[in-house]
């Protein structure tokens, strides 16, 4: 079974733009609409956060990474 593929420096890049935009989203949320933000939307953010800043994480990935670098010569 492969590991699924990862790149700590553009993930953490990645994230740090999810959370500000998230964050801007629900301030814009509760500023236009008045909505009151519960306990439950602490955590429901916190994993979504974490989710979307991976699968944003994978779709900037080059592909060689993702899929493996054919010419290269330690795997041979």
């Amino acid at each position: 079974m492969s590991k699924l593929p990862f790149s700590a420096g553009l993930f953490w890049k990645t994230s740090a733009v999810v959370v500000i935009l998230v964050v801007l989203a629900w301030w814009l949320v509760v500023r236009l609409t008045g909505y009151q933000i519960t306990p439950a939307d602490y955590g429901g953010t916190t994993i979504s956060t974490i989710l979307l800043s991976y699968l944003v994480h994978l779709w900037l990935l080059p592909s060689d990474h993702l899929y493996g670098d054919e010419d290269d010569p330690e795997e041979k």
